[in-house]
């Protein structure tokens, strides 16, 4: 998960500040913004004569220009620059090179990219303890109601964990649905319940804020993550890590997968007979209404 730290204004939205303030701009610092906007990750790599020169600007345009957008000094609108990059925005990451493999000038080739994807599951799998994730399915067969969650790109995981545990034991179900709102499920969860919360890196904060309701109710919570965003505090005893980093702007989800996978072949281990049977019976059910 995010720090929270790292999602104030000055840390994270340095391209929104400027769209904001974009009319109250004098030319210099349009002409300057303008730059700004078409590569926001060079930002980090520039120093500020540089920057001014590369707008054609003069080095207090650019003063002016980071104090208006609220920033202390230029260092500071770097490291928001920087940070932006780390935050993982696809603005951001096209504008860094590419692996190493690709070679100078050079697009990663489709076989780049599976290795890749290879790599990261395997990295993924070096990280997680067996233990731990035998736990997380325990908990998750032993639960009255399982409920997942997920925004952005992770609302599709959260959907694929769903799809998988549904197969082997019931009420599995979405935290939200169309709608309605978190706070009309989470009323009714408690300590018997069990979360599944999918947190791969730019979450809106309101997944933040979810998380750490839950906690204080006492739901127990397992999170998946990507493996170099920085996590709130208190993170849950079971989170697991995933790397989801690639050749390309946008992350590999793979190795999250990976992990659905995995908890959900441990889940129809541990529900035995019982999952077993339900399977049956889904598709004995499939049989009876022509689904398939």
């Amino acid at each position: 998960m995010t720090d929270l730290k790292s999602s104030k204004p000055n840390e994270q939205a340095l391209t929104v500040r400027i769209r904001d303030r974009y009319a109250e701009l004098s030319r210099t610092e349009r002409q300057l913004a303008d730059v700004i906007l078409a590569c926001p990750g060079e930002l980090s790599g520039y120093s500020a004569t540089e920057l001014s020169q590369s707008a054609g600007v003069s080095k207090m345009t650019v003063s002016r220009l980071v104090r208006r957008l609220g920033f202390a000094n230029f260092e500071e609108a770097r490291l928001a620059s920087r940070r932006g990059t780390e935050w993982g925005s696809p603005l951001y990451l096209l504008a860094q090179p590419d692996a190493a493999e690709a070679g100078e000038g050079t697009a990663p080739s489709v076989e780049a990219h599976f290795q890749r994807s290879a790599e990261a599951i395997a990295a993924t799998a070096r990280r997680i303890e067996p233990a731990a994730l035998q736990q997380a399915a325990r908990r998750l067969a032993e639960a009255r109601r399982v409920w997942v969650c997920g925004a952005r790109n992770s609302a599709f995981l959260a959907g694929y964990a769903r799809w998988q545990f549904i197969q082997v034991r019931p009420e599995v179900h979405h935290m939200v649905a169309a709608g309605e709102t978190m706070a009309e499920t989470l009323a009714g969860m408690g300590r018997d319940d069990a979360l599944l919360l999918v947190g791969i890196r730019r979450r809106p904060p309101s997944i933040v804020r979810l998380l750490h309701a839950a906690q204080a109710r006492g739901v127990p919570t397992i999170l998946i993550a990507d493996s170099h965003s920085p996590l709130e505090e208190p993170v849950p005893p079971l989170t697991f890590r995933c790397e989801t980093r690639s050749l390309a702007a946008l992350d590999t989800h793979v190795a999250v997968m990976a992990v659905i996978h995995a908890l959900a072949a441990e889940l129809i281990r541990l529900t035995g007979p019982a999952g077993r049977a339900r399977i049956q019976e889904i598709e004995d059910l499939h049989e009876t209404l022509g689904e398939l």
